[in-house]
């Protein structure tokens, strides 16, 4: 990563978390505490943050500039554009597959599909979606774990849960993500979650990331890939025609709400 790259990937944190300390920066950028303090003094100097012990915050105008351009969240996306993102994300399942159903509100509406199709086996993490599976699969393994509460929902995670993954293997992953990035990669925010995910890209034929247009251009704490690695990304009408091209120049299929 350039180092114009770390400053873009070094602000996106500071804005989306507002106080950051210097150790998740180091882990974050994969830099010495040296070169995240040359970065802070740098930013500082721009008015973008504060350095304080530690670590940095972002400033007061700053954050009102983060808050008075905020691109919609998920929970903002439409309850159409959410169910056109499940079906189209179900359409890829057939009959007899084993899949594993992960983290997030577009994952949680996936599970209430499920319905439509035969003989699945299904490997979640994800607490919120056990009620709208178990019904409808030949086989629900549950991981479990330590328990992670984020934005209303609840997953499993931690070493217990991955080593619960060993020994198995999946046809289909469906992950949710926190951030898509050109440069960057696929990010995620929670660094327990993002174990669970590695494993689960190790343990995956193949793996489709279920990301709507909001999470383009920006960038969580820990990368699991990069945007490449994933053949299969499903999101909504809004997706940005940059994003598009990129990943038609790459033979990566791109799924969205304009093509129901």
């Amino acid at each position: 990563m350039f180092p114009a790259q770390r400053i873009a990937a070094l602000k996106q944190i500071v804005r989306e978390e507002k106080t950051v300390d210097i150790a998740t920066l180091c882990s974050a950028l994969n830099v010495s505490d040296v070169t995240v303090r040359k970065y802070l003094d740098q930013l500082e100097q721009e008015g973008f943050l504060k350095k304080m012990h530690g670590g940095a915050m972002l400033t007061e105008e700053e954050s009102e500039i983060a808050f008075e351009t905020m691109p919609e969240s998920d929970d903002m996306l439409g309850k159409e554009d959410i169910e056109q993102i499940a079906n189209l994300a179900v359409s890829l399942i057939e009959d007899g597959d084993s899949i594993f159903v992960g983290q997030g509100n577009l994952c949680l509406a996936l599970a209430k599909k499920l319905h439509a199709v035969n003989n699945l086996t299904v490997i979640t993490n994800n607490i919120n979606a056990v009620p709208d599976i178990l019904p409808n699969v030949r086989k629900l393994f549950f991981i479990g774990g330590e328990v992670l509460f984020q934005n209303g929902n609840m997953y499993s995670c931690g070493t217990k849960a991955i080593n619960q993954l060993e020994d198995i293997f999946v046809q289909k992953a469906f992950i949710g993500v926190d951030g898509i990035d050109m440069s960057i990669g696929v990010t995620v925010n929670d660094f327990e979650l993002y174990e669970i995910i590695e494993k689960i890209v190790d343990i995956s034929r193949q793996v489709v990331v279920l990301a709507e247009h909001t999470k383009c251009d920006k960038i969580g704490l820990h990368k699991i890939a990069n945007l490449d690695q994933f053949k299969i990304y499903v999101s909504d009408k809004r997706l940005d025609e940059k994003y598009k091209q990129y990943f038609f120049e790459r033979d990566i299929k791109i799924l969205t709400s304009y093509d129901i």
